[in-house]
């Protein structure tokens, strides 16, 4: 993208580093290298980037500056004095120039460990004060480099990344406007594209564009349908790290219904919960979306699982079933156990007899427990859009903090009362194709406006060897990914340099939105103008449900089943 700017006209200049992060830093992560390993360990990763660094360099043609090279005496000793000051009760007051730097140091140390809240247990306090020593550093030479650079505009790569979040906010203070770039959210492309947004700006504020309201009022053709379905059967295959459920087995809906103790005949709830952590570290960075105008209607997950637990037992006909998140458990992306999970496992304890508990030991995929899901009773999980495009109603409570997807796939209850009557009129109504179809939509814009596609020169998908489970198949895997970055002969580097282009539509809507400062890629008045039929779209969706139920959900037969639900409203439509 950087190389598109410069096609443009555009002078890029990109900020690298050599080992001033060697205490730890995202790209060890990646590695699978923590943060309490071996010194001659994270060598190894930094030795591993700067091959990359200097072969990007000697490629690309615009200016490369390693920051190591601009920090001064000064920005080490402030650091260190910083380092002695700060403790455990007083590091989230910490600031540079009335930036809140100690806060904003925390992020990824608080999601690497799973931490809940502000207390930083002794054991892992040395690792926060190197987050602070980085970020600290970071900030002040990044401050002088970008007075003297004097750029209009500055990229990083996900902006809530200690060092990145510094960085941006040295050039915040000089009245510098910042973007941060990610991976899009499909699940298999995600590596092939590329959003971004303007300073904080993040997806609650896409859903209140006018671009999403324009795009949400029309139907969707057969790229957008496709495009979706292929998210989706990347979610069922489960083989990206970001796919956090196992994969879908085909089990039968009577088996899971004696598994989670379900009477026949009983309607079930499914209740995702959240991973609180994520919730905490992104506030910490003031990078939560700014919802003074919305309240909420229960204080936390706890507050709403108690809700429930009584409306359950108001309710003896129906089942729930607690789904716990899989992040809070060692999975295939961190290996550690949140500290919450003692306290929620103590509030489930006092859950009524209608009311089973999922863990993720119990290794069942989210796409085969949805075949016997009647409604789903969500907080802020994805997994709320996910079972929207099968056709599932949801129900959510009033939340400040629901950033998740548009409130157009939700029933919102704003009290209690009108919550708990929206659940029931969620059962009554059931299954819907127009849920199907504003989910659809949804998925649509978030893969096809709210990202780039750079698929004409990047091709990285997830492959479905990756283990997906932790154990000894996931930790062999990690060893081999850690020899082929460390001895790796770069090949596929240098192959997918010498063919890099990116299409003139993806360069020119990225291009747009800087030049003109707008807010996110979904913003840009360059992207192209497509029509479809609602007839069309109806059809596409049919046809999409119609390979689903005859491939994946063969097996599937149960008349009560979510594919049986399917299978009449197709035989009902004469498909």
């Amino acid at each position: 993208m950087a190389e598109g700017l410069t096609e443009r006209g555009a002078s890029v200049t990109t900020v690298r580093c050599g080992t001033m992060l060697i205490a730890h830093c995202v790209a060890m992560s990646a590695a699978g290298v923590t943060a309490a390993a071996a010194l001659a360990t994270r060598k190894q990763v930094c030795t591993a980037c700067m091959k990359r660094r200097d072969l990007l360099d000697s490629t690309m043609p615009f200016e490369s500056v390693v920051l190591d090279q601009r920090i001064d005496p000064a920005d080490r000793a402030t650091a260190l004095a910083t380092r002695s000051a700060v403790n455990v009760d007083t590091w989230m007051q910490f600031e540079l120039d009335g930036v809140p730097i100690g806060r904003y140091a925390a992020y990824e140390f608080l999601l690497d460990n799973k931490v809940v809240g502000t207390d930083i247990p002794d054991a892992l306090w040395p690792q926060y004060l190197d987050k602070l020593d980085q970020s600290i550093v970071t900030y002040l030479a990044g401050k002088r480099l970008l007075a003297e650079q004097k750029p209009d505009v500055v990229l990083v790569y996900n902006r809530l990344y200690a060092v990145n979040h510094a960085f941006c906010s040295a050039a915040t203070t000089l009245g510098i406007p910042t973007y941060t770039l990610q991976g899009g959210g499909h699940v298999v492309r995600r590596a092939e594209t590329m959003t971004l947004f303007r300073d904080t700006e993040s997806l609650d504020e896409v859903f209140r564009t006018p671009a999403w309201a324009e795009y949400r009022a029309a139907p969707i053709g057969a790229p957008e349908v496709q495009l979706v379905s292929e998210h989706f059967a990347g979610l069922l295959e489960a083989s990206s790290a970001f796919a956090y459920s196992s994969a879908f087995e085909a089990s039968q809906p009577s088996e899971l219904r004696t598994r989670f103790a379900v009477p026949d005949g009983a309607p079930v709830l499914l209740v995702p919960m959240s991973s609180e952590d994520e919730i905490n570290a992104a506030r910490l960075a003031d990078v939560l979306p700014a919802q003074s105008t919305r309240t909420s209607l229960f204080a936390d997950q706890f507050e709403w699982i108690a809700y429930l637990f009584r409306f359950a037992t108001a309710h003896p006909s129906l089942h729930l079933i607690i789904r716990l998140h899989p992040r809070m458990f060692p999975n295939k992306r961190e290996n550690v156990l949140s500290p919450i999970v003692g306290r929620i496992m103590e509030l489930l304890d006092t859950r009524p007899a209608n009311v089973s508990l999922n863990l993720p030991t119990d290794d069942v995929s989210l796409y085969d427990l949805m075949q016997i899901v009647d409604v789903l009773l969500n907080f802020r999980s994805s997994a709320g859009a996910e079972l929207a495009a099968f056709g599932v109603p949801v129900v959510v409570p009033a939340n400040r903090d629901f950033f998740t997807y548009p409130d157009e796939l939700n029933r919102i209850g704003r009290t209690e009362a009108e919550y708990g009557e929206l659940i029931e009129q969620a059962l009554a109504t059931g299954w819907s194709i127009e849920q199907t179809r504003r989910a659809f939509r949804w998925f649509a814009f978030l893969f096809s406006r709210v990202a780039v596609d750079l698929s004409d020169s990047v091709h990285s998908r997830p492959i479905a060897i990756r283990p997906k489970k932790p154990g000894f198949r996931l930790w062999a895997w990690r060893k081999m990914v850690w020899v082929v970055l460390q001895y790796g002969p770069l090949v596929r580097e240098r192959i997918a340099l010498r063919n890099r282009r990116v299409a003139p539509s993806s360069r020119d809507v990225f291009y747009d939105v800087l030049e003109n400062r707008r807010g996110s890629l979904a913003e840009s008045s360059a992207w192209p103008v497509s029509s479809t039929s609602l007839a069309d779209e109806t059809r596409l969706l049919d046809q999409f449900l119609t390979e689903l139920s005859a491939r994946e959900w063969k097996s599937v037969t149960d008349p009560d089943s979510l594919a049986g639900r399917i299978r009449k409203h197709l035989g009902a439509a004469g498909i």
